[in-house]
């Protein structure tokens, strides 16, 4: 009578466990205190292996490619046009955020500027606003990952940089 009660409790939340996982695998990657998580969700986007969320975030359409003196001209000067920025490869709308990329404004540097190295190590000097990460450690690249995740959560993607 024991064995079978016992079973039966464990097949009752093996049971609940199936029905709701994908409930719990949710709350848990969306709670979850370490970065693990988001810093993989980065890197796919910064490699580009995750097209879906790349076409989600754009619902689909296709990306301009901007040439960095392209680029330039949505340094927030000209209040006709966008605010962009580049980070991780990706040109980001951050016009929402003019008060801090606005000229005059605390980030304005990043403006129209290719900055990853920048945003990832948290750096205003302005030899540090590249996209060169190619010497980052291991620790950097984990920073830079969190980094892209929160921007691209932020910002919408408008483009791609060209290489």
């Amino acid at each position: 009578m024991a064995k079978s009660r016992t079973f039966l409790i464990v097949a009752v939340v093996a049971g609940l466990l199936a029905v709701f996982w994908p409930q719990i695998e949710e709350y848990v990657l969306t709670q979850c205190p370490i970065p693990y998580f988001s810093s993989r969700r980065a890197a796919e986007y910064r490699t580009g292996r995750d097209n879906q969320a790349t076409n989600d975030l754009n619902n689909g359409a296709e990306l301009r490619v901007f040439t960095l003196d392209e680029l330039k001209k949505y340094d927030g000067t000209d209040d006709s046009l966008p605010i962009y920025t580049s980070i991780g490869g990706y040109v980001l709308d951050v016009t929402s955020g003019k008060k801090f990329y606005a000229k005059g404004a605390q980030y304005h540097q990043f403006a129209g500027q290719a900055c990853t190295r920048a945003l990832a190590i948290g750096s205003l000097d302005l030899k540090d606003i590249t996209d060169d990460t190619s010497d980052f450690t291991p620790e950097q690249i984990k920073e830079m990952d969190t980094t892209l995740e929160f921007y691209f959560s932020k910002y919408p993607k408008v483009g791609t940089l060209a290489k």
